[in-house]
């Protein structure tokens, strides 16, 4: 019995136990809380209407909390491409994203983050613009001020 329990420690336990990776690249500089800056949807300026809205990132997860409300789920990026790409999966099982997919472009420019997502199809933005008629959405965030 002592044998198997010695084996368990050493060869098992350690591939039970699974330790987060830090993140890098460009999910390291997402890490920590954003307060919205400017808000654009369908071409109008939204800024009153997310008034206080949050973004937090930690490892691989975000949420957005605004008001009462918040979405959480998971964010990938794919910085390869030009311009950058950002995937929200909302992992809600309630409100207006519940369980949405989010396909976007993202930029860290002079210490702001621009964020442009698509919240009703798979359809990815090609540019950081968000005009009429069109469920594009374009965010610009900056860095919570400690």
């Amino acid at each position: 019995m002592s044998r198997f329990l010695a084996f368990a420690l050493v060869f098992l336990l350690p591939t039970c136990l699974t330790i987060a990776a830090e993140p890098d690249g460009d999910l390291k500089a997402f890490q920590g809380k954003w307060v919205l800056e400017s808000a654009t949807l369908a071409g109008r300026d939204h800024l009153d209407d997310f008034k206080g809205l949050t973004l937090t990132i930690d490892g691989d997860k975000y949420t957005v909390t605004v008001g009462m409300n918040t979405d959480k789920g998971t964010i990938a990026l794919d910085a390869a491409k030009s311009p950058k790409w950002i995937t929200l999966a909302s992992s809600e099982k309630a409100g207006p994203f519940k369980g949405r997919t989010m396909p976007g472009l993202y930029e860290f420019k002079d210490g702001k983050l621009t964020v442009c997502l698509n919240s009703e199809t798979d359809d990815r933005p090609t540019k950081f613009e968000a005009p009429l008629k069109t469920p594009l959405m374009l965010f610009v965030f900056q860095r919570e001020k400690k």
